[in-house]
């Protein structure tokens, strides 16, 4: 039993299925496989000539030269292999770039099977790779003739990834809602005293109203341990802005935004914040901090 308004519709595959990114035939009782595109294909790739850098372009190719030769049949790689060097042409990179970036995959591939080829049972063991530590990861923005000099942590054990600061999202705005100040959650605030010139910055995971309602209410509470907001407020007999709290700051990851909780407090001329709030800020960028 089924709704009347559901209609199914038979497609006569004609000894053929195109399924995900491979189109699978039937020859002489064989599937055959090829690297399948969809008609809204557009062969359009990031621009050799985009503000990206190499090692970014070249994954680009990495990709293709995976799709001709891991999803299609032996029979087609010549077709295939022809169709993504136009395709790359198309997007400006330069034909000796390609060639040799190709050939640097087809190295990998080619030694990765040999690789498998081994038998499995064999097990060996390598002190060195036992002992080898996992390499930290530095992530900085990408800034042409700048940016790859990092590139020689890579013998201190650290790697080094890079980020594009200008994405289309900063340019091209969706339409949406505006979101309500205090609904904004991974944020650092300051809130500031209404009577000096006394402040606090802190930091939430949560929606910053949720966080606020706390402070603001915490002098009601009948607890053993007072914080430095309800210390100020005892004390001094002040009130804060709560109807004016900034955003200093909004950062999804913890350790990034509990960093730049540490450097704004110690850009505020009379923070309530407690000396333990800023102990993993490492001194030398105490100087810095004063100077922006």
């Amino acid at each position: 039993n089924f709704h009347s308004r559901l209609q199914f519709t038979l497609e006569i595959g004609d000894k053929k299925l195109d399924f995900l990114d491979t189109s699978i035939s039937i020859i002489d009782n064989h599937f055959i496989f090829d690297w399948y595109r969809k008609p809204t294909f557009s062969g359009r790739f990031l621009n050799f000539f985009s503000n990206h850098p190499v090692s970014q372009k070249k994954g680009t190719i990495f990709s293709l030269v995976d799709r001709v030769f891991l999803l299609s049949d032996l029979s087609f790689h010549t077709k295939n292999l022809n169709f993504i060097i136009n395709i790359l042409l198309n997007n400006d990179y330069p034909l000796s770039f390609i060639f040799d970036t190709i050939n640097q995959r087809l190295s990998y591939l080619n030694k990765n099977k040999s690789g498998n080829n081994h038998t499995s049972n064999q097990v060996t063991t390598n002190n060195d790779d036992v002992n080898k530590k996992t390499p930290t990861w530095l992530t900085v923005p990408f800034i042409p003739l700048h940016t790859e000099k990092f590139k020689r942590f890579h013998n201190n054990d650290i790697r080094v990834s890079f980020h594009s600061p200008n994405k289309m999202r900063k340019y091209i705005k969706v339409q949406k809602d505006v979101r309500p100040h205090t609904s904004r959650n991974n944020v650092v605030y300051k809130i500031q005293c209404n009577d000096c010139d006394a402040s606090y910055v802190g930091q939430t995971s949560r929606q910053l109203k949720t966080r606020i309602a706390e402070h603001r209410n915490h002098i009601r509470y009948n607890t053993s341990t007072r914080s430095v907001i309800t210390e100020h407020r005892l004390n001094y007999d002040h009130d804060f802005q709560w109807n004016n709290i900034k955003i200093l700051d909004e950062e999804p990851f913890y350790r990034k935004r509990i960093i730049s909780e540490m450097l704004h407090i110690k850009k505020q001329n009379n923070s309530l914040n407690l000396q333990t709030d800023t102990e993993g800020l490492h001194e030398a960028y105490v100087p810095i901090v004063n100077k922006v």
